[in-house]
């Protein structure tokens, strides 16, 4: 048996080196449709972090060095601590209690920071000045600056030979940047005025050295950088406040904060008698402006009174042992208001007896009249001429049962009862209905003032509760003020601070910390856990195809081979052996596309990969060969038309044209296009044929799958080796001829997205894909079991694997 394994020239360029002697290597695994477990991740951990291990050893190794670089500039650290008494609630018990400067325990570490303290230890400290030599602190602790206009920057005082002479020059930033005299006298005179510096120290301040170099800041800038090395800790209810203060140089340091706290009492002391003056003046003003409002309001009630006092009001005194009293403004209005109602009534009355008197000639009811007693009771002139009336009607009735009407007598009574009802009677009630309309006008226009000026009596009545109110406020407030004068008066008599000093801060004799082996380790720590970091995410972030699962679970494809990497060592016995694991790895291929297809049936199948470069011809090349070797008469059709060169690969004699476009244009016959290869008795190939402009077109038309049905009558397996998917429909095409595919996967080099992205074409074509078949898998330990086992091949089974083809890059 004659069985061979073609590499197309740099198709299978080498990978990670050969198969080491005694490796195991099992079978291929099944395929797992999850995520993975603790294992599959593990393992692809190792694998990321052996693919970028130079990466990781540069991280490492620079990281490591800076680390060690850094530890030359850090100087051990100490550490001064102090603490100060804080007084709870109202402060010092005493005669007097002032309130505290601060009530909220939390603002205390916040002053103790303020620039407001800072800035006073800066100033007296000259922290400002930085000197390069501590031992120099003493001779700039008399440098002031003009903060207006202070240049600051680094600085080199020389003294000139005879200690007579000085020269100040300011030290250049950057290392091409050289330094510049900006000032020279005679020691004794003021130094760096053009600078902002207030500064004049005598020949007995220098120590004997040539110069002394410092470094001067804003004081702001000092203050900002002692307010961050310090730490103030103050714990809920606790009347202790700790402070700590952490540098480099523990006798400034102890001075420092020494400095801190003194500062910060005598602010708090300071604060507080200024607010205590504060509140006793703020006090004093509001306590004129409250005798002030109290004696506006008395004035304002008092005026209001006078005013009023001789109008009608709600107000009515109530005599002992009498539970209800009346106004009596309110008891005249309601009288006047019955009488006004009285007469109008019996004017209406009178004008209505009037009014029936005409109608009858001018008398009047005399019965009416009588049927208004009120009437008769308010006129004794009408009342007279009434009684009359009766009178002489009782005397006529008398007088005929005497005599005649025509008598004498009774003709004198008729005559004066006649004249007493349409003279004397209507003339009396004519003048009473006059009475009576004048005098209710006048009712009526006394009732009108009377009501009017019993409306204002609530306005009256409220605006005097106004005024009462007015002046009861402000004699509160007028009182409340008062006492508090006195308490703020007294208050800022007795003023007693909120806090004190109770321990000082001394210098340290060993340092807290040296942090050379700590900074030292973060570092290591710090650039390995950077280095594998950087490739986990490197790794997360590969879009290329290097994991087994990454086929299975992110495409969903099953695997049906895979084709070790040729390195072609040097050693014969290694050669041999990697020609054994290519020469199984292909049957193994050939076996599973064989039993993809039911007994009987011609193998039918595209080989195709997502994009160039996946060695998707040198699989169909050597999988046409593996089936050839198995008994089936085998087709290969080189289907790339456009980069198809599997004529040279198999046979240097074999030219691309006539070929399968050839066929396909019908320029030429079948039998024309078939054409024998050397590599084995049952393998033939079909060239690409001629470029064409039209070749897409020609794939997909119907003379594609009539040819593909002919040929099955000819041959037991068809390989169609095409374009990969993203060259265009070429794969498309041919796959729904053929109706099945398989997908080349290049370990490190296929794209993921683009094969995922070209799979979701590929559902919706009637195309079988069997699954993918994995290529140049290397030595990764992701891979191993789909390796073989070593040292079950011998030198006489396997032949010496030959080199066919152009050189150029298989796809």
């Amino acid at each position: 048996m004659s069985t061979s394994v073609i590499q197309s020239g740099g198709g299978q360029p080498p990978s990670q080196g050969g198969y080491a002697s005694g490796q195991e290597w099992g079978a291929p695994p099944p395929v797992e449709r999850g995520g993975g477990g603790i294992g599959p991740m593990l393992t692809r951990t190792l694998s990321a972090l052996k693919r970028y291990r130079w990466l990781i050893a540069a991280i490492f190794v620079a990281g490591s060095a800076a680390g060690v670089a850094v530890t030359t500039f850090v100087d051990p650290k100490y550490d001064v601590n102090g603490n100060v008494w804080i007084a709870q609630g109202m402060g010092a018990a005493g005669p007097v209690q002032a309130p505290g400067l601060i009530n909220n325990d939390l603002g205390w570490p916040d002053l103790v920071r303020s620039f407001g303290v800072l800035d006073d230890v800066v100033g007296r400290l000259a922290l400002y000045v930085i000197p390069e030599n501590p031992r120099d602190t003493l001779l700039f602790r008399e440098l002031l600056p003009d903060v207006e206009r202070l240049v600051p920057g680094r600085f080199r005082l020389k003294l000139l030979p005879g200690r007579n002479q000085y020269e100040l020059s300011q030290l250049g930033t950057r290392a091409d940047e050289v330094d510049r005299v900006v000032d020279r006298g005679v020691v004794g005179d003021s130094i760096g005025r053009a600078l902002g510096f207030r500064w004049q120290p005598v020949a007995a301040d220098f120590r004997p050295t040539d110069s002394f170099e410092f470094e001067i800041i804003t004081p702001r800038e000092a203050s900002v950088k002692l307010q961050q090395s310090l730490s103030v800790s103050l714990r809920l209810n606790s009347n202790i406040m700790s402070l700590s203060l952490r540098g480099e140089r523990a006798g400034l340091l102890a001075t420092t904060l020494n400095s801190i706290m003194r500062e910060f009492v005598a602010d708090a002391r300071r604060l507080k008698k200024e607010n205590l003056t504060e509140i006793a003046r703020t006090v004093d003003e509001q306590l004129g402006d409250a005798a002030a409002a109290l004696n506006s309001a008395e004035v304002a009630l008092e005026s209001f009174k006078i005013s009023t006092i001789t109008l009608p009001t709600e107000n009515v005194p109530i005599a002992p042992g009498v539970s209800i009293a009346q106004n009596p403004v309110f008891t005249s209005f309601f009288n006047e208001k019955v009488g006004f109602d009285n007469v109008r009534r019996d004017r209406e009355l009178l004008e209505r007896i009037i009014a029936e008197g005409r109608g009858r000639g001018g008398a009047l009811s005399v019965e009416a009249l009588r049927g208004a007693p009120s009437l008769l009771a308010n006129n004794k002139e009408l009342l007279d001429a009434v009684s009359e009336l009766s009178l002489r009607e009782a005397n006529l009735r008398a007088l005929r049962q005497t005599y005649t009407d025509a008598h004498v007598l009774n003709t004198k009574e008729i005559e004066q009862i006649n004249a007493l009802q349409r003279q004397v009677i209507p003339g009396a009630a004519a003048r009473m209905l006059q009475q009576l309309r004048s005098t209710e006008e006048e009712i009526s226009r006394r009732l009108d003032g009377a009501s009017q000026e019993l409306k204002r009596i609530p306005e009256r009545t409220i605006e005097e509760a106004r005024r009462v109110r007015n002046v009861a406020v402000a004699d509160i407030i007028f009182k409340d003020l008062q006492q508090r004068a006195v308490t703020a008066k007294l208050a800022e008599r007795t003023v007693m601070p909120d806090v004190q000093m109770l321990d000082t801060a001394v210098a340290p004799r060993l340092p807290t910390s040296d942090t050379t082996t700590g900074i030292v380790l973060i570092a290591v720590l710090a650039s390995l856990s950077l280095g594998i970091a950087l490739a986990l995410l490197l790794d997360r972030l590969d879009g290329r195809f290097r994991y087994p699962e990454q086929a299975t679970h992110d495409l969903g494809l099953d695997i049906v081979g895979a084709i070790p990497s040729w390195t072609s060592p040097r050693n014969q016995r290694a050669r041999l052996e990697q020609a054994s694991q290519m020469v199984e790895s292909f049957r193994s291929l050939a076996l599973a596309v064989r039993s993809a297809f039911a007994p009987g049936t011609p193998v039918q199948l595209t080989i195709s990969s997502p994009g160039p470069g996946d060695g998707k011809s040198t699989i169909s090349v050597n999988l046409a060969n593996a089936l050839a070797d198995g008994g089936y008469r085998t087709l290969l059709i080189d289907g790339d038309i456009r980069r198809g060169q599997l004529h040279d690969a198999v046979n240097t004699e074999i030219s691309q044209s006539p070929g399968l476009l050839d066929y396909l244009a019908g320029e030429a016959a079948l039998a024309d296009v078939i054409k024998q290869t050397d590599l084995h008795v049952n393998l033939s190939l079909i060239p690409c044929g001629a470029r064409r402009r039209h070749g897409p077109e020609l794939l997909a038309s119907q003379r594609m799958s009539t040819l593909l049905r002919e040929l099955r009558t000819q041959f037991d397996a068809i390989l169609v080796d095409c374009a990969p998917l993203g060259a265009g429909i070429d794969a498309y095409a041919v796959g729904s001829a053929t109706g099945n595919m398989i997908l080349v996967l290049r370990a490190g080099e296929t794209d993921r997205r683009l094969a995922a992205s070209k799979l979701a074409t590929l559902d919706r074509l009637p195309i079988r894909l069997l699954g993918s078949v994995l290529n140049d898998i290397g030595e990764s330990p992701e891979f191993k079991y789909y390796h073989y086992l070593e040292g079950y091949s011998s030198p006489d089974s396997v032949p010496e694997v030959g080199l066919v083809g152009s050189g150029a890059r298989s796809e």
